[in-house]
């Protein structure tokens, strides 16, 4: 009992932790509610009840299956919450709207796999922050836990991407594990990068710089000293003239909100000029030099990939690179447009190509109008007996005639679907478009 019962301790222990890097990731949303809306008078600050009413919505996910209950439960919790952190006058409704959404996040946390959408907005809030909050008497104090709160957002965004990127090299699913081996190689590498480039922001490159530079200038002041062969002791220096004394500095008022912003703005459009220039500037070099730069470039990579070859060798075998930059930019092109893409607008009908992509589309849409209509789905079950499922589960239903009409056209798309799996022809389309009319999808 004790070890079936530890994988759904194991799964709500994962949820809470997303539930608390979401709520870091929107801190300072709930900075600027905590100071401006909720009173000094109350016992409990408000802030810190979100996390844990987001960790019982993840407690109630699995009796809140349907979305009434879970917009109901919502905001149960939101209220209660409220309630308990001493929330009653009337200006203080957008911190009940604040843990109603706290809590709905927490009861839908299972349901959301791509969360690097959430990332991406939570450094931007952060981004915002980071500038507003320096600018504001009220919100000054927060700049220092702000700071610390939006670093560890960074890098929890950094590994999220890095663990994605790795899923789809490695074409496992969104939900399977990876191999605990390149799990932990991987992650090894990104926290030495992370520490590497925590040491240099500490100020470490500044002084290395430093210390290469003096040394650079000792190196050519010792080399000068010795060609000139002057080693007796230097010229002495012509008294400079007096300095006329300086005026006192004028006044100087720190830059608005509003032109900080238009720097940063134009710092960032700079640097993605520069990118796209330099991306296009080494693409038509590549293609137009007559292969020049792709030797150079296939020279240097054989240099750095070579072995030294050792006396007990006794055989070694031919080794061919098989990298191509055309291949290399496609993969990330395609990487970024399916992260990018909405779900929705990636699963289209007009985008399938062929009577095999159109087929599995239609089951899989038709699997989805099932749920809708309250079949619950065995994902042990194979298509054959999912179709014999529904069926059973259709001749509960009272619409006796709608149900006859549903399993012929689902014993048709089964037939269809089977084609399109173990096949080798092609399915005509006309045929495929015409089980979708039938099928009403």
């Amino acid at each position: 009992m004790k070890a079936l019962s530890s994988d759904p301790l194991k799964s709500a222990s994962r949820l809470w932790l997303y539930c608390i890097v979401e709520w870091l990731l929107f801190l300072p949303v709930w900075i600027v509610l905590q100071k401006y809306l909720q009173s000094e008078a109350a016992l409990l600050p408000w802030i810190y009840t979100l996390p844990l009413v987001s960790m019982t919505g993840v407690l109630l996910r699995q009796k809140c299956n349907r979305k009434w209950k879970q917009l109901l439960a919502a905001l149960i919790l939101g209220t209660l919450a409220g309630f308990f952190a001493g929330v009653f006058a009337l200006k203080e409704i957008p911190l009940y709207a604040g843990a109603v959404l706290c809590a709905y996040l927490g009861i839908t946390a299972a349901g959301r796999d791509n969360r690097l959408r959430i990332y991406v907005a939570g450094i931007a809030v952060y981004f915002a922050a980071t500038i507003a909050f320096a600018r504001i008497p009220l919100l000054q104090p927060s700049v220092a836990g702000l700071t610390w709160s939006g670093s560890l957002c960074l890098v929890l965004a950094l590994l999220d991407s890095n663990a994605s990127h790795l899923r789809y090299s490695s074409f496992s699913g969104a939900g399977s594990r990876l191999p605990a081996g390149l799990r932990r190689h991987n992650r090894l590498f990104v926290l030495l990068f992370i520490a590497v480039a925590a040491v240099l922001a500490a100020g470490a490159g500044k002084a290395l710089g430093t210390l290469i530079w003096h040394a650079a200038q000792a190196f050519f002041g010792w080399l000068g000293r010795l060609f000139s062969g002057s080693g007796g002791t230097a010229p002495p220096q012509e008294a400079l003239p007096p300095v006329m004394p300086e005026m006192p500095p004028a006044e100087t008022q720190e830059p608005g909100l509003l032109l900080m912003l238009l720097n940063y703005a134009f710092y960032a459009l700079g640097a993605a000029v520069l990118a796209v220039v330099l991306y296009y500037g080494l693409r038509w070099l590549y293609r137009n030099t007559g292969g020049l730069w792709r030797r150079f470039i296939d020279y240097l990579l054989s240099l750095l990939r070579r072995e030294s070859i050792q006396n007990d060798t006794a055989y070694q075998d031919e080794e061919k690179s098989i990298f191509t930059w055309e291949k290399t930019v496609q993969g990330v092109r395609d990487y970024w447009k399916n992260r990018v893409a909405s779900p929705s607008r990636r699963d289209r009908w007009e985008g399938m190509n062929g009577g095999r992509e159109r087929t599995r589309w239609l089951y899989r849409h038709w699997l989805n109008a099932k749920r809708a209509e309250g079949y619950l789905q065995r994902n042990y079950l194979t298509p054959q007996e999912t179709m014999a499922d529904i069926a059973e589960w259709n001749a509960g239903r009272k619409r006796q005639r709608k149900n006859e009409a549903d399993t012929a056209a689902s014993a048709e798309l089964l037939h269809f679907y089977n084609q399109a799996r173990y096949g080798e022809a092609e399915l005509p389309e006309s045929e495929v478009l015409r089980l979708k009319e039938k099928l009403k999808l």
